[in-house]
């Protein structure tokens, strides 16, 4: 199941990035290294047929391009407030299609609000916050060459598309 989970936890991520901020993104495959020093990350629980949260971390250039993608300005101007509200938006989009991709639109979801965590500290801090578990899927994805990794924490049932 984890490797059906990571296939629509990679697909929705990808999809959801190209059409909210119109980032380009291709799934890594391979263990490679993850600098979380050098990341920014945001996390989103939910509740519903199945609980757990979601995990995003991702280079500060990509939330630059995030955040003037969403707001239609230069890079330079978005300020580290703007930034952070694009980088929680996404991951209540991804999260909100992410959870119908895996139960059916039938499930009923309440997805807590976004919130920003440390990038060195984000795997800690989200695996205490989901009860010293490890992620149930990992997907990383390559966007012109820096790192975004999202991790998923949870009893992940797939019950339908």
């Amino acid at each position: 199941m984890n490797e059906q989970v990571k296939e629509i936890l990679s697909r929705v991520a990808v999809e959801t990035l190209e059409q909210l901020a119109f980032i380009f993104s291709s799934p890594e495959d391979g263990p490679g290294e993850i600098e979380y020093d050098s990341l920014m990350a945001a996390s989103v629980s939910f509740a519903g047929p199945f609980a757990g949260g979601l995990v995003m971390t991702v280079s500060p250039q990509v939330v630059f391009e995030l955040a003037a993608n969403m707001l239609g300005v230069d890079n330079e101007e978005t300020t580290l407030d703007q930034q952070y509200d694009a980088l929680k938006e996404s991951m209540n989009v991804i999260c909100g299609n992410l959870l119908p991709a895996i139960t059916g639109k039938q499930a009923v979801f309440n997805i807590g609000s976004p919130e920003i965590i440390t990038g060195g500290e984000a795997i800690k801090e989200a695996t205490e916050k989901y009860n010293g578990r490890s992620p149930t899927s990992m997907v990383r994805l390559d966007i012109d060459g820096e790192q975004c990794v999202l991790f998923l924490f949870g009893d992940i049932r797939i019950t339908g598309e």
